[in-house]
């Protein structure tokens, strides 16, 4: 069962008013999200590099990949990486892949050039009062439920890629709006986490050998509120249908498009 996290934002789900409103609210967020994505993964894009990306490029390109492995498994899963962040586009309410945001990135915390596939997400939602009067770790452990376990299933589809001896895991982040501003002028305040998981953890996920409730205790989960890192939090988790179940109000799915 879904359980409660946020409020849907009101907006106009046509097309047109859809790439524009991800287009801008991605572009106003952009250089605080790249800043924050950086201390959890070695190789992420810098302020610089990311201002100057067009904000609908969603998969790093095969060559700002800072290893050979890394460029390898770039160009071996590029149409799939490509695939990935279209489908999430269509078919998962309220989320945007932030600008590079889908890559064989390293994770910081590790030693060697470790590369796990990694997607970088923004949930565009407001917060509920119900919602905020959680814990960190109890706000995070909806979130976690909510989208990680999706996410994993959508990341892990490309044939081979489990099997793959070069991709050492895959790590989710996730951020939100952890309350609204409380005049015009004040800076919101994000909540982000970032989940490392290893291959052979997510296979056994996949595989049905791990239950979703037993999938944050099997992984490494750093924290932020704001940009002040708050380290590893110990979180809960479940099965959350709200992916697979929700359904955005009249919208339609571009022609040839289909949700899984």
């Amino acid at each position: 069962m879904a359980l409660p996290v946020h409020q849907a934002r009101s907006m106009d789900i046509s097309p047109t008013s859809q790439t524009a409103h991800r287009v801008a609210s991605t572009f106003h967020r952009g250089l605080a999200a790249v800043a924050l994505v950086a201390l959890a993964l070695t190789g992420a894009p810098s302020v610089a590099a990311a201002a100057a990306t067009p904000s609908d490029q969603s998969v790093l390109p095969p060559e700002q990949h800072t290893s050979e492995k890394g460029r390898r498994l770039a160009s071996t899963y590029g149409g799939a990486l490509r695939d990935l962040s279209a489908k999430i586009y269509h078919c998962v309410p309220w989320v945007e892949v932030k600008r590079n945001g889908i890559g064989f990135y390293k994770p910081k915390h590790l030693e060697g050039d470790i590369r796990y596939l990694s997607v970088n997400l923004y949930i565009d939602q407001q917060p509920s009062p119900e919602f905020a009067a959680f814990t960190t770790e109890e706000r995070a452990s909806r979130m976690f439920s909510r989208y990680v376990g999706p996410m994993l299933k959508r990341m892990s589809r490309p044939s081979g890629l489990l099997a793959d001896p070069g991709l050492d895991g895959f790590t989710v982040i996730l951020e939100w709006l952890k309350q609204v501003p409380a005049t015009a002028s004040a800076r919101p305040v994000h909540e982000t986490i970032a989940v490392f998981l290893e291959r052979p953890v997510v296979a056994d996920y996949i595989g049905g050998r791990i239950a979703g409730r037993d999938l944050a205790t099997r992984g490494r989960v750093l924290g932020w509120d704001g940009e002040t890192a708050l380290g590893p939090l110990r979180l809960a988790s479940w099965d959350d249908d709200f992916v697979s179940t929700y359904k955005v109000s009249n919208y339609q799915l571009a022609p040839g498009v289909s949700c899984p």
